[in-house]
């Protein structure tokens, strides 16, 4: 078959593909809705046309243009071409891909799920971009490192000389990690048989109930025996260390107050031998419904799903002084998260960064009260911004003073053997550069 043809050989052609990376590209710039969501919608609704290297191409050429997307932006108003996604499509192809315009045309011929022919004005600004780097002196620091505007000043003051090396590190490509359910397996069990089927992995080298895959290809994981048992389940290895920070134990009364769709609430309860009582709370119904799926799944008979009406709810003021450990895993710009999400960094902006940290600071205030005498509250986020992280202690400290602040370097002695992975003893901060994982924090406070 023709590579110009709408079905290849081993899946889409080459201006098929080209041209669902661009329709993928418009709905992310026209629309609220994450990349992941959008790639996960089109690969279900053309599952019989795509191939497996097909969904590795799009979602390669797609990540391409948002992880160079200023410096992609800067280029185009060099050479005069229209600010859109197709403009950033056909220049990430000329900067990173190295591209002429003669492929670009055959690609683009305008037939049946391509794109349309270029234009002469296209052509001729195009024409300029060949042989460039995508990098340019003229280009700030912020700008050669992806770095929003809105997120530099504070990635700045947290990481210092540092900061271009995070930056690069948000742009790799992230690791696929995968919690094992202690409650049903152990890690080496799981291991050997995601093995058995031709599925590699090898241990995480900080979480010790973490499984990392060590090599790409063998079956879906979806469709091995060890997740349909539920002996795993996919979080990041920061994810995991977070919630064994938590410290739950067989017995305890636990709320994950922010449990969204359960990951961090199934991993407290394995840690607390499916005993005592465990309380997922969120706001969102739908993702309290996720929650429920996977609990089952998971064998986990110590939870329950409670809905909040607000951060204030009833049941905070009812349930004050109950709980042994309470987590906030609170919502946040997910700047820890950039290389699983590239964009999300071009989605929000400072109005949305000064909102999470006032719902945050709420969340903080609220939560807090659930917490008994001489029980912890864990807040955490999956943010690097120290207005998120830091600040937002500092703050909360300030004006409640039956808290103290725990070193987080002894609770890491004290639930893993491990060497403390953070350079801060008060706070454990994970990043992609320093860890290998997505970008994490973590404070541990007593109340008195």
């Amino acid at each position: 078959m023709s590579e110009n043809q709408t079905k290849s050989a081993y899946g889409l052609g080459r201006a098929a593909r080209l041209n669902l990376a661009y329709e993928i590209l418009t709905e992310l710039a026209e629309t609220s809705r994450p990349l992941d969501a959008i790639l996960s919608s089109r690969f279900r609704h053309l599952q019989d046309a795509l191939e497996r290297r097909d969904r590795r191409d799009l979602e390669q050429r797609v990540r391409s243009v948002l992880l160079h997307y200023r410096r992609l932006l800067w280029w185009l108003k060099q050479v005069r071409l229209d600010i859109n996604m197709r403009s950033m499509l056909l220049a990430d192809m000329i900067l990173n891909d190295d591209a002429d315009i003669p492929q670009l045309e055959k690609l683009c011929n305008g037939a049946h799920n391509r794109m349309d022919m270029l234009r002469k004005e296209e052509i001729a600004s195009l024409k300029r971009l060949l042989g460039k780097d995508i990098n340019h002196p003229d280009m700030n620091e912020a700008m050669l490192a992806e770095c929003p505007d809105w997120a530099a000043a504070g990635l700045k003051r947290i990481f210092g000389d540092d900061f271009a090396a995070e930056m690069r590190a948000l742009g790799d490509k992230p690791t696929s990690d995968f919690r094992v359910n202690t409650l049903l397996a152990s890690p080496a069990d799981t291991a050997e048989s995601l093995a058995s089927q031709g599925f590699k992995v090898e241990a995480t080298p900080l979480s010790p109930i973490g499984l990392r895959q060590s090599q790409p290809g063998g079956p879906i994981l979806s469709e091995t025996e060890a997740f349909r048992q539920g002996w795993l389940e996919v979080q990041d290895e920061g994810s995991q260390l977070v919630a064994l920070m938590v410290g739950a134990k067989k017995g305890m009364q636990v709320v994950d107050f922010c449990a969204g769709a359960g990951g961090k609430t199934l991993a407290l309860a394995a840690e607390m031998e499916n005993s005592g009582h465990l309380v997922a709370c969120d706001v969102h119904s739908k993702r309290l419904n996720r929650a429920k799926v996977r609990l089952k799944r998971a064998g986990v008979v110590n939870a329950e799903r409670r809905q909040l009406e607000s951060t204030f709810d009833k049941w905070v003021k009812k349930s004050r002084g109950k709980f042994d450990r309470v987590l906030i895993d609170a919502p946040c710009s997910g700047t820890g998260t950039w290389r699983r999400n590239p964009d999300s960094k071009w989605s929000k902006d400072e109005t949305d960064l000064t909102e999470l940290v006032q719902l945050q600071k709420e969340i903080l205030d609220s939560a807090s009260r659930l917490v008994k005498s001489g029980g912890r509250l864990i807040y955490a986020t999956c943010s690097l911004l120290p207005e998120e992280n830091e600040d937002q202690i500092e703050r909360f400290l300030s004006s409640n003073t039956a808290f103290k602040r725990l070193s987080a370097q002894d609770i890491w002695q004290e639930r893993i053997t491990t060497d403390y992975p953070a350079k801060d003893p008060n706070y454990l901060r994970l990043s992609p550069y320093q860890n290998g994982c997505d970008g994490f924090f973590a404070a541990i406070l007593e109340r008195e």
